[in-house]
């Protein structure tokens, strides 16, 4: 068991694994009523063993404890695995590069490090299936490489012999069978060649009624041709693996390039004669690149963590003593009973008072009260108003920290409100409310049962919220003067401020014991520790702000006192950043934005942000990103107005939004590759957009940007930069949907219509109603087929036949969620006209794959199979990975229809590798139960009822129908043996074509 144990840390590469998650993988998802005693029991003897030297050291540093769980922290080179891969990589490396001998030394060097069969001792756990799997592939894809070498190096009959035991040991991996045609060949063996083809054709005809894939026919023919530049052993094989991939040296019993016998007519359902009677168009077999291993794809996903969000606890927190006895008064001591409601406490009082700095300090001294995490939110209640956070927005924020997958979660508001309190409903929590507008923006996320306790900042004194949900009132105001010096004292050290008690009084007079403005004129003093505070003192009472806005509050003039006081001894140009800053929508900043804003190269910009944050002007609240106090923002918005002229500011914003137009399209397009594409003209000078370099760099960018690209979509819109607010919006929808954010899609693009129709762009227009279809037909809204209607007429008139025929996928997946599957096959159908009428190859693919999928749905299983395999064909060419997914997806469904368990198996995983590879979760849940279904039939039930738990999570949070039927079979497992529930889940529909 602790080898196991070891195996299951071991597997996170140094990440925590939660006690709850090591329980249910240890004991296979039935831990006995002692697992977490015996878990802590095998801890402490690993410990022993791998460091017995901690009690004298005091702590583990190896395999460590934290908030979320255990880890075990080791160096890479210390995994036998890690040495083996990156043994494989520098082989291939140096295969690629021409060095045969050296390539082969490092290939066997590799090969060398195996001593058996992987994690044996943790062979039959589903949490280890994944790992042995993918380090089987690297195994055989290290052998396929070896041959190469030998091939390539004259050592043909080594090779022969390396290459016929692949055959052997793997007689479905055509990647093998072509190293071995080909050694065969050039040792002169021409007609053992040709036979070991025919072996290999027949085997592939008889048990799946298919031909080889395209590499291998063209090994084929090459030796039929006596070509030699095609066999030459200095050229690389056709589709040699790489290292881990298990894709690109799948060992799929249907290999993606086959192509069946009968392959029909598409648009008729004829046959068209077998695929060897037309040109081989196609380059390769559709093996997408990083994609995990089939086995790693059925693998279910991480366990989620444990939220602790609280911003850091500041150093220089001081003073609040009588709040914090009144905060900490209202929850019981430590031991006792648990209140019966939830708590809440609203802290409420002017800005720059301080009430953020105390509710989190709060938190922090009583976060270890709340063994079960803590949310917290910046609700920008009194920022402009366009960054203020809806409470949608925030419980969707939320159930993000919960670990609910992004798709996972519900498209209504109500419902994703139900999902957040019913996943904090038997957990003692902590949830930070900051800078809310007012009650009906925190009503929602108040949790709806007891043992929580919620912390509400605000400048409203929320009474309503007082008075209908309890929460106890505590209003902050400015700090005491012994308190306001002690804060000085923490910043400036505690001599300079005894050296002159009169001038450090009239400071704190100044600054109207605000700890804001405290703060700022501190960074000033630290920064010149040579000046009298009697002459800083000076300098700030001759000095005068200009919030006009607060002029009537007397604490808010004396903070713009201080505010000017900082802006006026900034450099130039820092200045002029502080004042661009203004026009960003916010929430956030991140510095190549402030370049662009400032029109300045990033390095010139990076000491401006620098000087400001030092001025404490600005704050840097994550490495690179930066964020301004809304009173700040007011003042430095004044000052633009006053001191920038209306152009220049045009030109700043016109650069933001450039900013943003640009590195959005560049993400998209790693997103969604074969999706129409904008134009936004050429680069403006000032503007270097962001480029991330994969699919996983877009979508975090996307991720990071999220709120806001919403913001700064809404400020085109209202600026009159109506090309940006509808590129923008266009450019955010793959992200949005993939994230299931179908309100924020309704969002953006009721802004992109209206910006559409001023510039009288049908395009747009029709994009911006496509969309909105798209969104609606998720959320169930009645206005979804008058959207998709509208957008098929405005495509018609400017002759887009393509994007008619996207249309029309749409609307494919609108009918099936109607149960009308008949209508769907016959759009799909349409679709499949249009796209030939223009000439487009990937669409052509894709509206095979959606009547492919409309045939299975109707239980024509047969010709959907035909289809789909023509379908992954032409998929592969242009690179499709969605559509692959969705197509191996229909295939299984097909297979299991058939009564193939055995080929429905691998058809399901590659699928789920694929949906899990690109984030799409609810094709991931629903192919998940279907995978489900099939080892079920082929009696393997510990995996079939893994598969169908995590589908069922998925599903429930989704509010699918199909949860009922997952549900079913699972309370089937439980039953008597021939008394399971006959059911199977509805294959998902295909994507929508621009994605």
């Amino acid at each position: 068991m602790r080898r196991v144990l070891m195996i299951r840390l071991l597997l996170e590469e140094g990440r925590s694994v939660a006690m709850d998650r090591l329980c249910e993988d240890l004991w296979e998802g039935r831990p006995p009523a002692g697992a977490v005693s015996s878990v802590h029991a095998h801890i402490s003897r690993l410990r022993a063993a791998l460091e017995p030297d901690r009690r004298r050291r005091g702590r583990s540093r190896v395999l460590v404890s934290d908030p979320v769980g255990y880890a075990l922290r080791i160096p890479v080179e210390a995994r036998d695995s890690v040495r083996f891969e990156q043994a494989v990589a520098q082989g291939r490396r140096l295969l690629d590069e021409g060095s045969v001998a050296s390539a082969r030394r490092q290939i066997e060097t590799a090969l060398g490090l195996w001593r058996g069969a992987p994690l044996a001792d943790a062979d039959d756990r589903a949490f280890a299936l994944a790992e042995i799997a993918r380090l089987d592939e690297v195994r055989l894809a290290a052998q396929e490489i070896r041959a190469t070498a030998m091939a390539r190096a004259g050592q043909l009959e080594q090779a022969v012999v390396v290459a016929e035991e692949l055959t052997a040991g793997h007689p479905l991996r055509e990647t093998a069978w072509s190293l071995l045609i080909r050694a065969l060949y050039l040792s002169g063996r021409t007609a053992e060649a040709l036979q070991r083809y025919e072996a290999v054709r027949r085997l592939l005809a008889r048990d799946h009624g298919l031909e080889p894939g395209p590499a291998l026919r063209r090994i084929h023919l090459a030796v039929l041709r006596h070509d030699t530049s095609a066999l030459c052993p200095n050229a690389a094989p056709d589709s040699l693996p790489e290292p881990g991939d298990g894709a690109s040296a799948t060992r799929l019993p249907l290999t993606g390039g086959s192509v069946p016998h009968d392959l029909p007519d598409v648009a008729t359902g004829e046959p068209d004669g077998p695929p060897h009677d037309r040109p081989d168009t196609t380059d390769d077999v559709p093996r997408p690149q990083d994609v995990p291993s089939a086995a790693e794809a059925a693998a279910p996903p991480p366990a989620p963590t444990r939220p602790a969000q609280l911003p850091a606890d500041l150093p220089t927190f001081v003073g609040r003593r009588a709040e914090l006895d009144r905060a900490l008064a209202l929850l019981p001591e430590p031991g006792g009973h648990p209140a019966s409601t939830v708590v809440i406490s609203a802290i409420n009082g002017m800005g720059g008072v301080g009430k953020t700095t105390l509710a989190v300090h709060w938190a922090h001294r009583i976060a270890h009260r709340f063994p079960d995490g803590q949310l917290f939110v910046n609700l920008g209640g009194f920022g402009p108003e366009e960054s203020a956070m809806s409470p949608a927005e925030a419980v969707r924020g939320f159930l993000d920290a919960l670990g609910v997958a992004p798709q996972r979660i519900p498209a209504g508001f109500d419902a994703q409100t139900a999902l957040y309190r019913s996943l904090i409903a038997d957990k003692r929590m902590l949830i930070v409310l900051d800078n809310a507008r007012d009650a009906e923006q925190v009503r929602p996320l108040l949790p709806g049962a007891p043992h929580c306790l919620v912390i509400i900042t605000s400048r409203d004194q929320l009474r309503g919220l007082v008075a209908a949900s309890g929460a106890r009132p505590l209003a902050l105001g400015p700090l005491t003067a012994a308190e306001a010096r002690e804060a000085l004292a923490r910043r400036l050290g505690p001599d300079r401020v005894a050296a002159e008690p009169d001038a450090v009084q009239e400071i704190v007079t100044l600054c109207a014991k605000l700890p804001l403005a405290l703060a700022v004129v501190s960074a000033r003093a630290a920064a010149h520790p040579t000046f009298s505070l009697a002459s800083i003192a000076a300098v700030l009472r001759r000095t005068h702000g200009s919030l006009e806005g607060f002029r009537d509050m007397d604490a808010f003039s004396d903070a713009r006192t201080v505010f000017s006081w900082s802006y006026r001894v900034l450099t130039p140009p820092a200045a002029r950043l502080f004042r661009m800053l203004a026009l960003h929508p916010g929430p956030d900043v991140s510095e190549p934005v402030a370049a662009a804003l400032a029109g300045l190269p990033a390095r010139e910009a990076r000491p401006l942000l620098t000087e400001l944050t030092t001025a404490h002007l600005l704050t840097e609240h994550e490495p690179g990103r930066y964020v301004l106090h809304d009173l700040l923002r007011a003042y430095a918005a004044e000052l633009l107005d006053a001191d920038t002229p209306a152009e220049e500011q045009r030109a700043a914003l016109h650069r933001m939004c450039e900013h943003y137009l640009r590195s959005a399209r560049a993400a998209a397009r790693l997103i969604a590759p074969h999706r129409a594409d904008v134009d936004p003209g050429p680069l403006g000078a000032g503007v270097l957009p962001e480029e991330p370099v994969d699919h996983g760099q877009a979508m975090e960018w996307f991720t990071t940007e999220h709120k806001v690209l919403m913001a700064v979509v809404h400020l085109a819109g209202e600026t009159g930069l109506d090309s940006h607010a509808w590129q923008l919006a266009w450019l955010l929808q793959p992200y949005l949907e993939r994230r299931g954010y179908w309100h924020d899609q309704v969002t953006v693009q009721h802004t992109a219509l209206p910006a559409a129709e001023r510039r009288g762009d049908l395009a747009s227009r029709a994009r911006a109603h496509e969309c909105l279809g798209a969104a609606y037909t998720q959320l169930g809204h009645a206005d979804a087929r008058s959207h998709i209607d509208r957008a098929f007429e405005l495509y018609g008139e400017l002759g887009d036949t393509a994007a008619q025929a996207g249309v029309c996928l749409l609307l494919v997946m609108a009918l099936h969620r109607k149960g009308d599957n008949r209508q769907a096959r016959d759009h799909a159908q349409r679709a499949l006209a249009l796209y030939r009428a223009a000439g487009d190859r990937a669409g052509t693919a894709q509206s095979i794959s959606a009547i492919a999928w409309c045939h299975t749905m109707l239980g024509d299983h047969r010709r959907a199979v035909a289809l789909c395999w023509y379908a992954l064909t032409l998929h592969g060419e242009v690179g499709n990975l969605r559509w692959q997914a969705a197509t191996w997806n229909t295939l299984g469904y097909a297979h299991h229809g058939l009564g193939d368990d055995r080929t429905a198996t691998t058809c399901y995983r590659y699928a789920i590798g694929l949906f899990r590879h690109l984030q799409d979760t609810p094709n991931e849940a629903g192919t998940l139960a279907r995978l489900g279904d099939v080892l079920h039939s082929t009696g393997e039930t510990a995996r079939a009822r893994t598969a169908w738990q995590h589908a069922l999570i998925t599903l429930e949070a989704l509010g699918r129908p199909e949860a009922d039927e997952v549900r079913a079979r699972l309370q089937g497992l439980d039953r008597p043996a021939g008394d399971e529930a006959g059911v199977r889940c509805d294959a998902s529909p295909p994507p929508h074509h621009r994605q």
